[in-house]
């Protein structure tokens, strides 16, 4: 029985090490390169968060466990091919897709900083609100690819930032599942990490955002594929 627990300890050790370093590995290449990536993985983008998003409705509407039924399984695979064929043959439409998510995980994670367990219903609304806020900022700043930069270097720090808490162990994988933003905010609020890492999340950022946009005129639209939009 010990060898078992001690195998079961050292192979659940190696899951948290590996997810850490691809996290940490994605956030940072997505925080500095998100607009010469952003493109290529648009379609993959919209296809996540649509399939997280129909799941997690279902579980805030019927009130089960995250992908616990088939219906929620059914919704998310639809919302996915949805929205990843929306963000490949409209690439607009994929940075306002974006931008919504962005707005979604920023005011769900400050529920969860002000509030210890948010019922689901107002979880859902406020995130709802963050999604619509953020996406028709977007639709009236007109401005497709500096949404982008911002966005991914928000993205890319938190998935950076989870990606070392889930090395070190603060993180369990299956928070996760909640977002890494989110994930991050829980794990500092608690008090099992320093708030330095929230600092830490907006400096790497900035950083990101700087860096993209030095680098922007380099960057050529797939105009070719993609509906054409403005940059500025």
């Amino acid at each position: 029985d010990r060898s078992r627990a001690f195998v079961g300890g050292c192979s659940e050790a190696m899951e948290q090490f590996l997810v850490g370093i691809i996290l940490a590995l994605i956030g940072l290449a997505v925080c500095f390169l998100g607009l010469r990536f952003w493109f290529i993985l648009l379609p993959v983008f919209g296809a996540v968060t649509g399939f997280f998003v129909g799941a997690r409705v279902m579980q805030d509407i019927f009130g089960t466990g995250f992908l616990a039924t088939t219906t929620s399984w059914i919704v998310g695979i639809i919302m996915a091919i949805v929205l990843a064929l929306l963000s490949y043959f409209i690439w607009y439409a994929g940075a306002i897709i974006m931008a919504g998510a962005v707005g979604a995980s920023l005011f769900s994670g400050l529920l969860h900083a002000l509030f210890t367990n948010p019922w689901g219903w107002v979880l859902f609304i406020v995130a709802l609100i963050g999604a619509i806020i953020f996406a028709v900022g977007a639709l009236i700043l007109n401005l497709p690819i500096y949404i982008i930069i911002v966005n991914s270097a928000l993205i890319g720090a938190a998935l950076a930032v989870a990606g070392l808490l889930t090395i070190f162990g603060t993180i369990e994988v299956t928070e996760l599942a909640n977002g890494a933003a989110l994930a991050v905010v829980n794990e500092t609020k608690l008090g099992n990490a320093s708030w330095l890492w929230v600092l830490a999340w907006i400096v790497l950022a900035g950083a990101g955002i700087y860096y993209q946009l030095r680098s922007v005129d380099e960057i050529r639209l797939p105009e070719e594929k993609w509906v054409p939009a403005r940059a500025a």
